[in-house]
């Protein structure tokens, strides 16, 4: 399969990133669940998508608020050739099918010369005029582009120092922004920058929540009137003074300015500096901090994709570890397979053991969940099965104890479905399920296709469960097919799921060619009913051909 590459072109070099595009669809922007994500404030969330079609790349801009650009011209939907440059907001990448003409050169060791270099340039005359928020503020973005860690403490603190400064106030606290909760209190300060706890630091809660209501700045900074005046909290803290500033940003989940903390100012005294046009020096730092905050979230942001990112990869390599390295060799029978994780890994494996040179033992399990929790399940459960394999026991005792053990080891929203299948060299066997789709198997002789079913539940839900096996016959020139859910359900741009019956057709239709050309064939339809769609649930099955009749004695 071919693979291209975006490289992130920077005005240093340090600042040169590659992404490898090794997908049919990969979505380009500012959100923390695209597939490259972009740190820019004009990179809107879901900006461009990369189709690959054919060995192919077409560039698809997703209705970006400021555009997507090849060479300079403004695209909606464009083929894309080596050495394309597009532009995404602010970001300047360069296209490529071969790695050795984008090659990476960002080191982590080049980061704090480079950050130690800038931090120089910004102390510099030419620079002098810059607030500290507005030096502060540079660095962030440089730190936020190179995806470094940042403490928000450190910023609040360098907000709070200067908005002390400016108003005379007693004292001063930010609230930010946690996830969809109301906003919390993050950090106070006294004039003497000593740290204030919450518990120390009652504010007017009202003159808060009228920032945080209506989004516009609230000044009483020559004595309290009104209303106000007489609540209970301002009386007992005698207080004369108050500032109460919203901190206003874009996040990483919004295109559009939208509230990420208040800074709340107050005082005993009347803040006699803010006379006057200081209300817009305030106001002007407050633009400021929520330019800071505004970063602080896209850092945050980058840090949990790059977390969610690492957890993904760990969970990749333990499911790809799950899957046999190769398939069986098994007198005439034929076998064929194919597992395809979606981004997020899922828990599909499927799994053979042969107890002795006659006899053949397979399982395709579907584990409920996503990422790592649903690898190491995986894991569980195929450890599990493969000492059950070992001792000889029935497969309907065999699901009875892993059963048993799922219930006792896993998480309570842990579950599995399975198919369980054994059969000799004659292709005389037995089947049985826990809670699995039916499987289907192509009847040479007839030409039909036979659903095979099972009654027994999944597996992990109860503990006390019995499960049955029923007959299986493959005669010579018979598919079986098995199966997970992430086939049928596989879904297209429309919305619409594959479904059994175009599943069925595709069986109907290339069964009697054998397993080889009926894989390709599987793998053909969902792709072109896809249209290279990413998928959220793992496609995974298994193919068996029965071939010629068989003797033990041959």
């Amino acid at each position: 399969m071919s693979v291209a590459y975006l490289k992130l072109l920077g005005p240093e070099k340090d600042e040169e990133q590659v992404y490898p595009i090794n997908s049919n669809e990969t979505v380009v922007g500012r959100s923390s669940d695209a597939d490259f994500v972009l740190n820019d404030l004009y990179v809107s969330r879901h900006h461009a998508r990369i189709v690959r079609k054919n060995g192919k790349y077409q560039l698809v801009d997703l209705n970006s608020t400021h555009g997507t650009f090849i060479n300079g011209q403004r695209v909606e939907d464009h083929p894309l050739r080596d050495g394309d440059q597009v532009r995404l907001g602010r970001k300047e990448l360069l296209f490529g099918t071969r790695l050795s003409d984008l090659k990476p050169s960002t080191t982590a060791g080049d980061f704090d010369k480079s950050l130690a270099h800038f931090s120089a340039v910004l102390d510099s005359a030419e620079y002098s005029g810059l607030s500290d928020l507005e030096k502060i503020n540079f660095i962030l973005d440089f730190k936020y582009q190179s995806g470094q860690q940042f403490s928000s403490d450190e910023t609040f603190a360098h907000i709070l120092r200067s908005a002390l400064n400016i108003s005379g106030a007693e004292r001063g606290c930010v609230f930010a922004r946690h996830g969809d909760e109301p906003f919390r209190y993050a950090l106070g300060l006294n004039s003497q920058t000593q740290v204030l706890s919450e518990s120390k630091f009652p504010t007017s809660r009202t003159v808060v929540a009228q920032v945080a209501d209506i989004g516009d700045s609230v000044f009483m900074t020559e004595g309290i009137e009104g209303d106000l005046a007489q609540q209970q909290s301002i009386l007992e803290m005698h207080l004369r003074a108050i500032a109460c500033l919203p901190l206003k940003g874009i996040s990483a989940e919004s295109d559009t300015p939208e509230l990420l903390g208040i800074l709340y100012l107050d005082s005993t005294n009347t803040m006699h500096a803010l006379s006057g046009l200081d209300e817009k020096i305030l106001n002007k730092l407050a633009g400021e901090a929520g330019n800071v905050l505004e970063k602080l979230e896209m850092i945050k942001s980058f840090e949990e994709r790059k977390k969610f990112e690492q957890e993904m990869a760990i969970a990749y390599e333990t499911q790809k570890s799950l899957l046999p390295h190769s398939l069986p060799e098994f007198w005439n029978f034929r076998f064929r397979a194919h597992s395809e994780p979606t981004r997020h890994v899922g828990g599909d494996f499927y799994y053979f053991f042969q107890p002795n040179p006659d006899k053949l033992i397979g399982v395709l399990a579907d584990v409920s969940g996503k990422g790592v929790p649903a690898a190491l399940l995986s894991s569980m459960l195929q450890g599990a099965l493969d000492m059950e394999c070992r001792t000889g026991v029935p497969p309907e005792k065999m699901l009875e104890r892993v059963n048993k053990l799922m219930c006792e080891r896993s998480a309570s929203n842990a579950f599995v479905t399975l198919f369980l299948f054994s059969f000799d060299a004659q292709g005389k066997g037995e089947y049985l399920g826990a809670g699995h789709n039916p499987v289907y198997l192509y009847r040479a002789s007839t030409g039909e296709i036979e659903e095979l079913h099972s009654e027994g539940l999944i597996l992990g839900a109860f503990e006390s469960v019995s499960y049955n096996s029923r007959p299986l016959q493959l005669d010579p020139g018979d598919v079986l097919v098995v199966y997970s859910d992430g086939v049928t359900d596989a879904e297209n741009p429309q919305g619409e799921m594959f479904e059994e019956e175009r599943f069925l057709q595709v069986i109907q239709s290339n069964a009697s060619a054998g397993v080889e050309v009926l894989k390709e064939k599987i793998l053909e339809a969902l792709d072109q009913f896809t249209e290279g769609m990413a998928q959220t649930d793992d496609i995974t099955f298994v193919l068996i051909d029965a071939g010629k009749q068989q003797t033990t004695e041959s």
